[in-house]
């Protein structure tokens, strides 16, 4: 089920089976998003100086952003930045295969202009500048099938160790808590993350629920390791700009782009060819 629009009225978004045990909400707020620019964008009312958009970004977090095996660089965010810079004459440079930890340095140092999916952290927010929310992100705990413990809540991932992707963040609550009262190592490479699991380093792995899932069929692990539900959390999914971009005028009017295509369904559309694709093993 997903949820959408200004009154979040429930739409079913189907999908094949690879999917199903799982969902994806849309929850923007066209509320949320005239807020966000009236509050936000008046430190950045200029935009003449912005005609290339760099964009960082995560691999791997399907359907947010991707890299297909033809080496192109793709997912939700991705095609609203796109559909932007169309209206908006500017030219996209994509660096999404930048690694994570390096693309958040660029970013402050002014290297990139946004990056095309991040959480919501108080700590990020002081040094840049998020656009309204796009969409929503399931935070999963991921467990060997042989090896189950119950899970409801973050207290009871206490007295286990797990792993999660080195240099991200899961918000606030999820960052804090982690950090006081649970054993987790970093993986440098979230990409085999699931190696560690399988090898009997950690108990469990944390992970978005598609970017987890999108790695279990990749490395045909579906049969050896189970996502447990319900999530623990779920995190808005915003754009992040660097506040040293000539392009941070632009956030203001990406937010009213970001309410409209709320409003007539195209992120569903978008989000759903995505989910499609990558159950189809394109990603």
């Amino acid at each position: 089920m997903m949820w959408i629009s200004q009154t979040f009225r429930p739409v079913c978004l189907c999908v094949p089976a690879l999917f199903l045990s799982g969902v994806v909400a849309l929850m923007v707020s066209p509320a949320t998003a005239q807020q966000t620019a009236a509050t936000q964008t008046e430190i950045a009312p200029a935009t003449a100086n912005c005609q290339v958009l760099s964009v960082g970004g995560a691999n791997g977090w399907e359907p947010i952003t991707y890299i297909h095996q033809n080496g192109e660089q793709t997912g939700l965010a991705i095609d609203i930045l796109q559909e932007y810079a169309e209206r908006n004459n500017l030219r996209l440079d994509l660096n999404i295969d930048i690694p994570w930890t390096r693309s958040i340095q660029m970013l402050s140092n002014g290297e990139l202009d946004v990056i095309a999916g991040a959480y919501f952290t108080a700590e990020r927010d002081q040094t840049h500048f998020y656009s309204a929310p796009f969409s929503t992100d399931d935070i999963m705990v991921f467990q060997r099938s042989d090896n189950q413990f119950p899970v409801i809540d973050l207290h009871d991932l206490i007295g286990y160790r797990g792993a999660r992707p080195q240099g991200g963040s899961y918000g606030d609550y999820i960052d804090r808590y982690a950090q006081e009262h649970l054993d987790m190592i970093f993986s440098p490479t979230g990409n085999r993350i699931f190696d560690v699991l399988m090898k009997g380093r950690v108990d469990y792995v944390m992970l978005g629920r598609f970017d987890g899932l999108s790695n279990l069929y990749r490395d045909n692990l579906v049969n050896l390791v189970t996502a447990v539900e319900p999530p623990i959390d779920s995190n808005e999914v915003h754009f992040m700009f660097s506040r040293k971009s000539p392009c941070m005028g632009h956030v203001k009017h990406l937010n009213l782009l970001i309410e409209k295509l709320t409003d007539d369904g195209t992120l569903e559309s978008w989000t759903h060819n995505h989910l499609v694709d990558l159950s189809e093993g394109e990603s």
